[in-house]
């Protein structure tokens, strides 16, 4: 008994365009109105751009991060960053909200009015006061150069969409070192080319606690703490109920067994065609094989009956 071997190619490795194709339908149904998943794409490519160490990163942990952006309706690259790290099984990618996307995601709840993250240096004038009547009295010393060393403290100030003012306590650069001692990347990545910029956001994390929550706000905090300790996360986790998680799910399946059903249906609809094509007659050849157009033949003997007509007369 003999056989045909066919050869099975192996499929080809899924490439880093591929994944955001993959991504944009995914998105559609995430971001806000604002911004759109063609923009968040380029925003990705960009981020790439400037990390290709992201195309070194898995698929999973890398679709993982988009989508949280995504849901957050945080831009990478301004509200957040896409930032690798080698784990157990090679590069992986963790979302990681700066203090200017927890800022967006508090005023954007409408809730919150406005908040400052400041620096406070060593030279500059800086009282405050806690109790019943707190206050913050800050004046920098103007065109001093500074360095992170001659950081004194950083503190945030913010207001209520009522009004109401928020007064945060300072935070000591030895009191944010200490918090930055417990991260799994202190001598790597932003801690070391963005120190100002942990740093307030360290010190609004903590005194983001005294404003309204909302569930994209406490969610982005918690993937933050988690990305800290190298662990990879979603949104879904955090915020959502087994419930919704059950909804979505289904929802996801009913819309792939009508795509399947359809595909399916195309499939037979192509076949009868075919097949329709097949039992179909041929048309009609003269003695030497050649096709031979009805219509004109019929309206050939038509003009040769007149012909006739007109010359019995």
């Amino acid at each position: 008994m003999t056989g045909t071997v066919v050869a099975v190619q192996p499929k080809a490795p899924l490439t880093f365009q591929g994944l955001l194709d993959r991504m944009k339908p995914e998105m559609e149904g995430l971001l806000p109105k604002h911004l759109t998943p063609e923009r968040m794409m380029t925003l990705v490519q960009l981020a790439a751009t400037k990390t290709p160490r992201l195309k070194e990163c898995s698929p999973v942990s890398l679709f993982t991060a988009v989508m949280n952006a995504s849901r957050l309706g945080l831009e990478v690259g301004t509200h957040a960053h896409l930032v690798p790290f080698k784990g157990k099984n090679g590069m992986e990618c963790v979302l990681i909200p700066d203090y200017r996307g927890l800022l967006h995601l508090a005023v954007s709840s409408g809730k919150v009015k406005h908040i400052d993250a400041r620096v406070a240096y060593n030279d500059d004038l800086f009282e405050y006061e806690l109790g019943t009547t707190p206050f913050i009295k800050h004046r920098p010393k103007l065109g001093a150069g500074r360095k992170n060393s001659d950081l004194l403290c950083v503190y945030t100030v913010g207001w209520l969409a009522d009004g109401t003012a928020v007064i945060g306590e300072p935070m000591t650069m030895a009191e944010i070192d200490a918090i930055r001692a417990r991260s799994r990347a202190k001598d790597d990545g932003p801690w070391v080319t963005d120190y100002i910029q942990m740093a307030k956001k360290t010190v609004l994390k903590r005194d983001l606690k005294m404003y309204p929550q909302t569930p994209e706000l406490t969610a982005a905090s918690e993937l933050d703490n988690r990305a800290e300790t190298g662990t990879i996360g979603t949104v879904s986790d955090i915020i959502d109920t087994p419930a919704e998680v059950a909804a979505h799910v289904s929802e996801k399946t009913v819309e792939k067994t009508a795509a399947i059903k359809e595909r399916v249906a195309a499939g037979q609809r192509k076949r009868a065609d075919a097949k329709a094509a097949a039992e179909e007659p041929p048309p009609p050849h003269d003695e030497d094989g050649v096709v031979v157009d009805e219509a004109a033949v019929r309206q050939e003997n038509l003009e040769l009956d007149k012909q006739i007509a007109e010359a019995e007369k």
